[in-house]
């Protein structure tokens, strides 16, 4: 009887560990995470058809079904590209949140609305149905331009500097689609480009921060607003300075002055 009790137990802690992992995983990744794996899983098992997750404009508009606004974001196909799909958000939403993000949840969390909904207004003119992939892509795109020099491995063995992996993305993505344009990743790279320009790029050449985090998502997560010399103008260190890279944050220190 406990030889046979032995695999349960196995099982059960491997469970146990992978629940462990799981909740140890920041916030806004474990909620792409979850939202993503349950959408995918429960329309390409059928229980709810895929149709109701897309987004169709005509039925945002005219028949108020907004969550289309949300859940395009958050589904992809059942299969082996979507779990490749989930391992790559897994890796570049958790190094971004962990890194780029640290400790400000708020930011990141608007940082990936600014995107959503830049995306959002780009696909109203294609009709882009599916945007998962826009999102991927505005992820990557950041943790790329923090990381231009680092060397990344590709699909293949390929390896080359981390700034060319939104273009190998969507090479790959233009590849899988049968020659059709990914108007979704082009959205998602577009958006990230933007946000980085506007928030980290500008600010530290001495410009304002066109695009702050507002105190409501602060106060939403319960955090505080620590204060950005870049959204009064003053200017900053140059982006060889890691703290001026920062989106959203950071803390600029002053000159000093040289002790006798």
């Amino acid at each position: 009887m406990a030889r046979q009790a032995q695999p349960t137990r196995g099982i059960s802690s491997d469970g146990a560990q992978i629940a462990q992992w799981f909740s140890s995983l920041p916030v806004c990744t474990r909620f792409l995470l979850e939202a993503t794996g349950t959408l995918t899983l429960v329309s390409g098992l059928g229980l709810l058809p895929g149709y109701h997750l897309l987004l169709l404009w005509e039925l945002v508009t005219k028949q108020f079904q907004i969550w289309r606004l949300v859940t395009t974001f958050l589904v992809t196909r059942l299969s082996i590209n979507g779990f490749i799909y989930l391992v790559m958000l897994h890796r570049y939403s958790l190094a971004v949140e962990k890194e780029e993000f640290g400790g400000r949840t708020a930011d990141y969390v608007w940082f990936l609305m600014v995107c959503m909904i830049s995306m959002l207004g780009m696909s109203w003119i294609t009709q882009t149905m599916l945007l998962a992939n826009g999102l991927l892509l505005a992820i990557a795109t950041l943790w790329s331009l923090h990381r231009a020099e680092q060397t990344v491995r590709f699909v293949f063995g390929i390896t080359f500097p981390a700034r060319y992996l939104p273009y190998a993305l969507m090479a790959l993505n233009l590849l899988l689609n049968q020659g059709v344009f990914p108007f979704a990743s082009f959205y998602g790279w577009l958006s990230a480009q933007a946000y980085y320009y506007l928030s980290v790029d500008l600010p530290a050449r001495g410009g304002l921060n066109y695009i702050p985090t507002p105190q409501f998502v602060y106060r939403i997560f319960g955090q505080v607003h620590r204060s950005d010399p870049r959204s009064t103008g003053i200017r900053m260190a140059t982006l060889s300075n890691p703290v001026s890279q920062r989106p959203g944050g950071g803390h600029s220190w002053g000159q000093g002055r040289r002790l006798a």
